[in-house]
C-alpha cells in the first residue's frame, strides 16, 4: 500500500503519550498510531455489523427465513467469523 502524508494537530498529552509508548515498545509513533486506527476501524465495522443484525431482526421476511432454517446458516457464519 502506498503511503499517504498526513497531518494533523493532537492534544501535548496524547503526543507524549505516545512518544513514551513507542520508546518502550521500540515501534514508531506511526506505527503507534496506526495500529490505534486499525482497531478502531475493527471496532466500528462489528458496531456497524451488530446494527445490521438488530435492524434485520425488525424484518419480517428475514425472521421467516431464520425460523426456515437459516440459524444454522447464521451459526455457520459466525464460527467463519473467528
Amino acid at each position: 500500500m502506498k503511503p499517504v502524508t498526513f497531518t494533523n494537530n493532537m492534544s501535548y498529552d496524547l503526543m507524549q503519550w505516545i512518544e513514551k509508548y513507542s520508546a518502550r515498545e521500540k515501534l514508531t509513533r506511526r506505527a503507534v498510531i496506526e495500529a490505534a486506527l486499525m482497531e478502531f476501524r475493527k471496532s466500528v465495522r462489528r458496531k456497524e455489523f451488530a446494527d445490521s443484525f438488530k435492524k434485520a431482526s425488525l424484518d419480517r421476511d428475514v425472521k421467516g427465513m431464520a425460523e426456515d432454517g437459516l440459524g444454522d446458516y447464521f451459526k455457520q457464519l459466525a464460527y467463519l467469523e473467528k
